[in-house]
């Protein structure tokens, strides 16, 4: 028993000297300090408020003095040291963030209204003009002609010896020929030679009066049919103009009613009765 527990010694003496012996392992620590400081700003009217500025921790290293870096488990977590500030706010695990609310009056408006003006309505009447449609009567274009001189017994022998029976009052004058291309006359009707009208005699006319609506000749004696007595020959004809160089109850014929009346040509001047029919 004895013999067995030397040699068990020895035998284990033995592998203890042939055990191999590690060097000293070397361990690194780093210890993280977070320090955090609370800081209030105070923002002042226009005054943008500006972040703090943020500090990150250096971190210690150190260089092993070996090439070779057996790592351990014995490493241990040391929580970092959070250093109280040195105002009396309670200590806080996390910063108070800065307040960031500012109050920033209203300004005042600068919109003013401005009532409009109102304008009061011209209530002024107006009258609507008179009507320009007046018509003007263009001057005859009758040519006189100067009568060739005769004797009393010549004008007796113009004289018809019995004159038909009239209607009305017969009147007696000087009768010419004047020429008339398709102008108004004084009546408002275009006139040609080839019409049976005569031009009256101005102061047996009168005064011309026109409808201011229609602008045509309201004056008695438009249309008028009258009968024309020369010699022994008597025609019929319609008093459609006025003669401004005529006087008393004298006509001016146109060229078509001179010729039936007389059977002249010529333009001359003669004597002749007329009366209303």
């Amino acid at each position: 028993m004895k013999t067995s527990n030397v040699l068990a010694t020895v035998f284990f003496g033995a592998m203890a000297a042939a055990a191999p012996f590690d060097k000293r392992a070397l361990v690194t620590k780093t210890e993280l300090v977070v320090e955090t400081v609370v800081v209030y700003t105070t923002v002042y009217g226009d005054d943008v408020p500006v972040a703090p500025a943020t500090t990150t921790p250096g971190l210690f290293f150190e260089q092993p003095a070996s090439s070779e870096v057996v790592p351990t488990s014995t490493a241990a977590y040391t929580p970092p040291v959070v250093e109280a500030p040195a105002s009396s706010a309670p200590a806080s695990s996390a910063p108070a963030p800065a307040s960031s609310s500012v109050f920033t009056p209203a300004p005042a408006p600068t919109s003013i209204y401005t009532p409009p003006v109102v304008e009061a309505p011209s209530s002024v009447f107006t009258p609507a003009p008179e009507p320009s449609s007046v018509y003007t009567p263009p001057a005859p274009s009758s040519t006189y002609v100067a009568p060739a001189p005769v004797s009393s017994a010549a004008v007796e022998a113009a004289q018809p010896s019995s004159a038909p029976a009239a209607t009305g009052e017969k009147m007696h004058g000087d009768i010419t020929i004047y020429d008339n291309t398709g102008s108004a006359g004084a009546c408002g009707k275009p006139l040609y030679d080839t019409d049976m009208i005569v031009a009256l005699a101005q102061p047996t006319w009168g005064q011309s009066t026109y409808d201011v609506q229609t602008g045509e000749s309201t004056n008695p004696w438009c249309g008028q049919k009258i009968a024309i007595s020369y010699k022994d020959t008597t025609i019929k004809a319609t008093i459609m103009d006025l003669c401004p160089g005529c006087v008393g109850q004298d006509i001016d014929l146109s060229l078509a009613a001179w010729k039936a009346l007389t059977g002249l040509d010529e333009k001359t001047r003669l004597q002749a009765d007329w009366w209303k029919i």
